[in-house]
C-alpha cells in the first residue's frame, strides 16, 4: 500500500505565498494538489500576472518553494544559462550530454574549448560560496543543459514561524544570487562574450572562405561541422552535404575539412557511396557500415533517416531507413584499395601534393602544418589539395562507372 503523501495547512501555504510576494514584490501562486506530484505543498512565481515589459528583467532567484513528504523546503530558482545554445553559439559544439559538467573536477580541463562558458559556471558557483558563508545557506548549481540554482533545509520538528522565517532567509540569499550573476553577466562576461565573438568572427569568415573556394572546385554544397567530443581538438570544421540527385552527382572528393592547433585535415567522402544516386541509397550505404571521414566527427545525429514525402504544410518529412531499406538499396561500390592508392599517387604528383588512402576505411585524404601561415597563404594549400582530391574523385568515378556499364 502506497505512503500517503502529509498535507499542510492552507492557512501556512498562503503565509508562504505572501511572504514572497512582501520580499520579491512579485504575485505568486498556490499549485494545485494534483500538481505536487508527491510534494506537500508548492508556491510558483505567477509570471501570468506580470507585464512583459517587467518580466525581461525580472529577478527569477525564488521561482518555485515547496515541501517535499520528507519534510525538505526547497527553494529553486528558474533556469538561468542555456548551456547547448552557448556551446553551439560559440565553440560550434553540440552536447550530447550536457551532465558531463556536473563533475567540477574537468571544468579545468573542458575550459580551453568552452572558455566563456566554463569562466561563467566558475563565477555563478563562487557567488554562490560567498552568500552560503554570509548567509548560511547552500546554494547549488543544479547543472544539466539549462541549469539553475537550488538551496534549502529540513523543516522536521519546526513551528510553521521557523519555517517562515527559514524561507525568508534563503529566498533573499537567491535573490542576492540572482541579481549578482546577472551582474557579472553584464560586466565580466559581457567583455569576455565581445573578446571571442571578435576571435568567432575572425574564424566564422575564413570558414566562409573556405566553403566558398571548395564549391568553385567540386560544385558540391557545404556547411559547418558541430565538434561531438570535448578536449577533441578541433578549432573549425567543414562538412559537405546533398539531398537530391544534382547534389550526389556532385564531386565529393572533398567532403570533410577541420583545422587544429597543430594543422589542416581535409577528407574525400566514402569511395563506398560514390554510386549512390539518392538521399536513401547514400544513408543505406552508410547504415551498412560505409560512414565517411567526417561522419566520425562533425554530423548530426541524422545520418540514417531520407527525406521521402511532404506533409500539408509542404515540409519534408523525415523518414527513418529500416534494415530492409538499408539490406535493398545500401549497395556500396567495390573499390579496391589498390586503385585508390594509384589514383591519389596520380594527384599527388601532378597537383604536387600528399594524397594518400587512410588506412581503416576506403577515404583518401590530405594534410599540412599551419605553424606560421597566413589565412592567405592557409587558403592556397587548402584549394591545392581540394583539387587534387576533387581530381581523384572524378578519375575513380570514371572508372567506377566504366566498370558498372561494361557489367550491364
Amino acid at each position: 500500500m502506497a505512503e500517503a503523501t502529509p498535507e499542510a495547512s492552507g492557512n501556512f501555504v498562503h503565509r508562504v505565498k505572501e511572504l514572497l510576494e512582501a520580499i520579491t514584490g512579485k504575485p505568486y501562486g498556490i499549485m494545485e494538489k494534483q500538481h505536487l506530484e508527491g510534494r506537500i505543498w508548492g508556491v510558483y512565481l505567477d509570471e501570468n500576472k506580470v507585464e512583459f515589459s517587467e518580466s525581461i528583467s525580472m529577478n527569477r532567484g525564488a521561482q518555485w518553494v515547496y515541501e517535499d513528504k520528507d519534510g525538505n523546503i526547497q527553494v529553486l530558482s528558474d533556469k538561468f544559462l542555456d548551456i547547448t545554445d552557448l556551446a553551439s553559439d560559440l565553440y560550434d559544439f553540440d552536447f550530447k550530454d550536457t551532465d558531463v559538467l556536473l563533475d567540477r573536477k574537468k571544468w579545468e580541463k573542458y575550459k580551453k574549448e568552452l572558455p566563456r562558458l566554463i569562466t561563467e559556471l566558475e563565477a555563478t558557483e563562487r557567488i554562490a560560496n560567498e552568500l552560503n558563508r554570509k548567509h548560511g545557506t547552500n546554494i547549488t548549481i543544479w547543472s544539466g543543459e539549462k541549469p539553475y540554482f537550488r538551496t534549502g533545509f529540513n523543516a522536521k520538528g519546526m513551528s510553521e514561524e521557523e519555517k517562515l522565517r527559514e524561507i525568508g532567509k534563503h529566498v533573499k540569499a537567491m535573490l542576492i544570487m540572482w541579481k549578482r550573476r546577472d551582474k557579472w553577466v553584464v560586466t565580466e562576461g559581457a567583455e569576455m562574450y565581445k573578446k571571442e565573438e571578435r576571435s568567432r568572427m575572425n574564424m566564422v569568415k575564413f570558414r566562409e572562405a573556405v566553403i566558398s573556394r571548395l564549391q568553385d572546385i567540386t560544385k558540391s554544397e557545404y556547411t559547418k561541422g558541430y565538434k561531438k567530443e570535448l578536449l577533441s581538438g578541433v578549432l573549425w570544421s567543414v562538412v559537405g552535404w546533398c539531398e537530391d540527385k544534382k547534389g550526389f552527382n556532385a564531386n565529393r572528393g572533398v567532403w570533410y575539412v577541420k583545422e587544429t592547433k597543430e594543422g589542416i585535415a581535409i577528407f574525400s567522402d566514402n569511395f563506398e557511396t560514390i554510386n549512390a544516386s539518392n538521399e536513401l541509397e547514400y544513408n543505406s550505404i552508410k547504415l551498412m557500415g560505409g560512414v565517411t571521414a567526417g561522419d566520425y566527427e562533425a554530423r548530426l545525429n541524422s545520418a540514417f533517416q531520407y527525406y521521402s514525402d511532404v506533409d500539408e504544410r509542404g515540409w519534408k518529412i523525415a523518414r527513418p531507413i529500416t534494415k530492409q531499406d538499408a539490406t535493398k538499396y545500401g549497395r556500396k561500390a567495390t573499390i579496391s584499395p589498390k586503385l585508390l592508392e594509384d589514383v591519389a599517387k596520380q594527384a599527388s604528383k601532378e597537383f604536387n601534393v600528399d594524397i594518400r588512402l587512410m588506412k581503416d576505411r576506403p577515404v583518401l585524404m590530405a594534410e599540412f602544418k599551419t605553424k606560421g601561415l597566413k589565412r592567405s597563404e592557409k587558403l592556397r594549400e587548402i584549394e591545392r589539395r581540394a583539387k587534387a582530391l576533387a581530381e581523384a574523385w572524378s578519375r575513380v568515378k570514371e572508372l567506377s562507372k566504366g566498370e558498372a556499364d561494361a557489367k550491364a
